[in-house]
This record gives structure tokens, C-alpha cells and sequence, in this order.
């Protein structure tokens, strides 16, 4: 961020406003003459810069957006997926490349790390009895099938010195950019893994524009191709910003053997499609085709929980069919840390939980957030129940923490992101491995980390979570922000991952639509790939990471002497200055 003017990293000084002067001054003076003469029309065409055309810089597949692993429109990212091709073709890319891919649905289970013996069918939802399908990724000299056997979560790449990374897609049914952006990122590592460098934009160059500002100079283009196009050409994907990310020419040409390495030094964990049950019900019943039309600014948000045989309410389903005023459960509610209502929730046997909605396919809805049940269960064995939720603190004085939780993790997906995390300890420290979590959603263009569930809270790791967000803010023009400053939640994904496990975890708000339309699909997607990129390298050690990138940020600021300053006779004295958006800076004089 900037005081007074925002300059972004790699700044220049401010030029004073005495110099400014002077040069609009001169300027004057010389099309006054110009235009005396008679040549200033000439003189302006002969001076105004036309620019370059793409066909003048790049390849007819890089122009037209053509993705090297061709195929239909689908693996063009022209169309969505859809449950069914979305999984045939996550299956066809881990055969394909078994020495780094395997594909999953849900888990084996057994006894987890709470003691509650789990199966296959745990993990399924409830409607369609669909498990989450997902992909391992790891490569190195024994790949995806040669490390230690995890047999709760049925694979074998796991190694006790690789950082471990989720990745999460679609919490919500109807936000379906948030499983095409993974997709994205699967298929890019299938097609790249292993290759050295490549011209990937036909402009005889190699790995010369990674993504993000990779020479700190303030400007993402770093081959400068973009910013020599015409300027009618220069914001290919049409969001206003000229050589923004997504568009022609920027973040194009990055690092395969990067990529490589970052697979063969981590596991990564990709789960596209969390909520199969609720995504299938949104497309094939809520929103009619076309979805961005029939459901414009809303859709089926939750998974398909039938509420009313589980005590919400104190009717039976004798249909089975779903209930769209009451069934279902936000996902990204129903955390254990922080879980529950006031805050946007709705809760079980008040009023509004189970009441017609206004227009849900238009984005009206009383009961898009519900949390989830009560948890019923004597959790510790003390006689009473729900007396020490989930918040990191001993609430009930008995020298445990977090023991008896209130509620959440009720759900089929959410207990299998509860498991896998918590059956994943490679080095045998008590503690998940996974360092970097990461959720797809949308819409809003921001990218928010901890924490959601309070407003005026500052996280532990406040100034390196800003880091990392900014980082990945700066790559896709996206606005960084806790969680909380968009609206306050209670037991979300992220909130639950960093508050219980340490994770440095991100949310990130895709797009400008619950259903973009088709045209939309692939260049929101390219403007995101960098970032689970990003997440990858980070993993190894978020904190460090940051403090080493906020220590040379501070190295780099600096305050410009001005040179004519006007000092008011009363109130502040302004003071130009250029500034990093992760340098820590605070105006509060306290």
C-alpha cells in the first residue's frame, strides 16, 4: 500500500510538483508554436506510438489461447467440467502419470486420530453417496507410490521431510470457477512435469516472465511484450486492467524445471470437488442450463444433509426428496473451531431455519449458512456435554483443551478434510503436516487469510500471513484482506485450519460470478494458476519465507526529500512516501 499515492513495488520517487509545473509549461509553449506552424496534427500522428500486434510478438496457439495438451472444449477450459468429466479426466491424468499422480476418492478410514473408527462410506455424501474424489501429487526419486503407506488415507507417497499442501475446490455447490482454477493447476503439472525450458509463448524466449513481479519493479509483465502491444490490445481478458495478469503477454513464459522441483520436493494434495452432492444438485436440478442465466446472482450453495430426519426439525421426510428450505449445510460453517451460529448462521429449531426462502436462485436465501447440528455426544467422559468448544482455550478449567466441542465436522466432507489432515503425520511430531492450506472460492477478487470468526483481531503470525496474501494479491491484481474485513464467519475452512493446526491457510475469491459464463472460464483461470504454485513453494517454512521477504522489503523503502513543500499554519504536514504493500508500516501513533 501507499501513503498519499500508490506506488507498487520496484517504485520510483515522486517528481515535485514545482518540476511538474515547469515541464506542463514548456509542453504548452510548444504546441502553442506547433500549432502556429500549422504541423501539429502531423506532428502528433508522427509522435503518438501505434505499438506492436500479437501476431507481430507470439505463436498463433499462444495468441488464441490454445493450450498445449489440446482436447475438447472442456480441457480447453472453453466449458466447465461437470462431476462426471471432471473425475474421468483427474483418473485419465494419474494413469497416465503414475509416477507422480494418484487418484482417490474419499478414504479407506480405520481408527482416526480421535479414536472413532471410520470408513469409505464416512466420507460419502449424503444424496448422491459420491466421496470427494482427489489427487496426490509428489515426485522425487520414488514418486507418488514409493514412500511410507498411509493406510487411513490409502496411499503411499508420503515422506517425512516433505512439506505437505492441500488444496481445496468448491466448498460451495454453485461456485464453479473454484474446481475449474485446480483443474487448471492439475493439468499444467501433468503436461509439464519434467520438461525443461519451453518458449511457451512462441516469442523465441524462455522462462522469462514467471509468475508475480519476478524483478521487483512494480510491473508483472517482466519481458515487457504486453506493454508493447497497442494499448487496444492490452487487456486481452477485458477487466479494465491494461497487462494485468490474464491477460496477453504477462506471467506467460514461467520456470518447468521449477515446477518440477516443487513436485519433487513436496505432496500435494488436490481435491478439486468437495462437495460433489451439492454441486451435482445445483447443475442438474437448481439452475436449470444455463446455469448463469437461470440462477444469475445466486444458486444451491450448501451439500444436500437431510435436516428433517436428523432433529432440525420436528417433521419426517417421508419423500426423501430434498427440502430446498431447509436441507443442506454450508461446509464452509461447519469447522469445529469457532463453530456456530450467531454470526450469519441460522440455528437448529429457531425460526428461519427451516421457512420458505425469497428467491435462492436468485441469491435470496434465510438459510444458506446453517452451521450444522449440535454435537450431542459426551465428548471426554465428564458427564456433561459441549462445555469446551473449539477455540483453542481450556473454557471449562479441567487442564484440556478443546475436548468437548459445542458442534461441527458433522458433515461427509467436511470429516474428510478433518481426517486427512489429521491422519497425515509423516514425521511423527502429534502435529498435521500440512504447512499450506489453500480454498477456492467465489466471487469478490480477494484473497483473505486469518481470521474470519473476529473483527478488530490481529492472528499471531499477522504480519507473515499479510506477506504471503500480498504475494499472491500482487500476482492476481486481487485485494488482500483478513477474512473478518469482508464479513465475520464462524467455523470456516481456514479459520480452523490455522486456529487448531498452525496452517497458513488462504481463501481465495475467484472471479466476478457464482456462474461465470463459459467465455469467463479460461482466463480467470490462467489469471489464477500462479497461485497454488505459490502455496507450493512457500509450504517448506510460510514464516520464515516471510520474514526474509518483509526484512528486504524494509531494505527497500525509502522517503524522497521533497523539493518545494508548502507547511500548512495548522493540522498534519503531508509527507510523500513510497511503500511496499508488505512492508509493516502503522499510522496509529500508539
Amino acid at each position: 500500500m501507499a501513503v498519499a499515492s500508490r506506488v507498487k513495488a520496484g517504485w520510483t520517487p515522486m517528481v515535485s510538483t514545482m518540476r511538474n509545473a515547469k515541464a506542463i509549461l514548456i509542453t504548452l509553449l510548444l504546441l502553442n508554436s506547433l500549432a502556429l506552424t500549422g504541423s501539429l496534427g502531423a506532428m502528433a500522428q508522427e509522435e503518438e506510438p501505434v505499438g506492436e500486434l500479437p501476431e507481430d510478438i507470439w505463436s498463433d496457439d499462444y495468441i488464441y489461447q490454445n493450450f498445449p495438451w489440446y482436447g475438447n472444449d472442456k480441457l480447453q477450459f472453453n466449458e466447465y467440467h461437470d462431476y462426471f468429466t471432471m473425475k474421468a479426466r483427474m483418473l485419465q491424468l494419474a494413469n497416465a502419470n503414475s509416477d507422480i499422480m494418484e487418484f482417490h476418492e474419499g478414504m479407506p478410514g480405520g481408527i482416526n486420530d480421535r479414536g472413532i473408527d471410520m470408513n469409505s462410506v464416512s466420507y460419502e455424501g449424503s444424496y448422491y453417496r459420491h466421496a470427494s474424489p482427489w489427487v496426490k501429487i509428489t515426485g522425487g526419486e520414488h514418486g507418488v507410490q514409493g514412500g511410507e503407506c498411509n493406510d487411513f488415507v490409502g496411499d503411499c507417497g508420503n515422506y517425512a521431510d516433505r512439506p505437505d499442501v492441500m488444496l481445496v475446490g468448491n466448498h460451495h455447490a454453485r461456485e464453479w470457477m473454484s474446481y475449474e482454477v485446480p483443474m487448471l493447476f492439475l493439468e499444467t503439472i501433468a503436461y509439464y512435469y519434467g520438461m525443461d525450458g519451453i518458449d511457451n509463448d512462441g516469442d523465441g524466449l524462455y522462462d522469462e516472465d514467471p509468475w508475480g513481479d519476478a524483478d521487483g519493479d512494480g510491473v508483472l509483465d517482466d519481458d515487457g511484450d504486453c506493454l508493447r502491444l497497442n494499448a487496444s490490445n492490452q487487456d486481452f481478458n477485458g477487466d479494465g486492467i491494461l497487462c494485468g495478469p490474464g491477460d496477453l503477454g504477462v506471467d506467460e513464459d514461467f520456470d518447468e524445471a521449477w515446477i518440477t522441483d516443487l513436485v519433487d520436493t513436496r505432496e500435494i494434495y488436490l481435491i478439486p470437488m468437495l462437495n460433489v452432492d451439492g454441486n451435482r444438485y445445483d447443475r442438474e436440478v437448481f439452475c436449470p442450463d444455463p446455469a448463469w442465466e437461470s440462477c444469475s446472482g445466486g444458486g444451491w450453495r450448501k451439500n444436500l444433509r437431510d435436516n428433517t430426519l436428523t432433529g432440525v426439525t420436528p417433521l419426517p421426510d417421508v419423500s426423501e426428496d430434498v427440502d430446498e428450505d431447509c436441507d443442506g449445510v454450508d461446509l464452509n460453517r461447519n469447522y469445529q473451531f469457532e463453530w456456530g451460529w450467531p454470526l450469519g448462521a441460522t440455528l437448529p429449531l429457531i425460526p428461519g431455519t427451516c421457512t420458505p426462502s425469497e428467491d435462492e436462485r436468485a441469491g435470496v436465501s434465510n438459510n444458506d449458512v446453517y452451521t450444522g447440528p449440535f454435537d450431542t455426544v459426551d465428548n471426554d467422559g465428564d458427564g456433561k456435554i459441549n462445555e469446551d468448544h473449539v477455540d483453542g482455550k481450556d473454557d471449562d478449567a479441567d487442564q484440556q483443551i478443546d475436548e468437548d466441542w459445542d458442534g461441527g465436522n458433522s458433515e461427509p466432507e467436511t470429516l474428510f478434510i478433518q481426517d486427512i489432515t489429521e491422519m497425515n503425520d509423516d514425521d511423527g511430531d502429534g502435529a498435521s503436516d500440512f504447512k499450506a492450506t489453500l480454498t477456492w472460492h467465489s466471487y469478490s477478487e480477494l484473497v483473505l487469510y486469518p481470521w474470519g470468526h473476529c473483527t478488530g483481531c490481529s492472528a499471531p503470525d499477522e504480519a507473515e500471513l499479510i506477506y504471503h496474501g500480498a504475494m499472491m494479491a500482487e500476482m492476481t491484481q486481487y485485494q488482500n484482506m483478513q477474512s473478518s474485513d469482508l464479513y465475520p464467519t464462524t467455523g470456516d475452512f481456514c479459520d480452523w485450519h490455522y486456529g487448531v493446526h498452525r496452517s497458513f491457510c488462504y481463501t481465495i475469491e475467484i472471479g466476478t460470478a457464482f456462474h461465470q459464463k463459459p467465455e469467463d472460464i479460461k482466463h480467470i483461470a490462467v489469471r489464477n494458476l500462479g497461485v497454488p504454485f505459490y502455496m507450493m513453494e512457500m509450504a517448506d517454512n510460510p514464516v520464515e519465507r516471510a520474514q526474509i521477504g518483509i526484512e528486504n522489503a524494509q531494505r527497500a523503502q525509502w522517503i524522497t526529500s521533497p523539493e518545494n513543500m508548502t507547511i500548512p499554519e495548522s493540522g498534519p504536514i503531508p509527507i510523500n512516501m513510497c511503500v511496499s504493500d508488505v512492508f509493516p508500516w502503522s499510522n496509529d501513533v500508539n
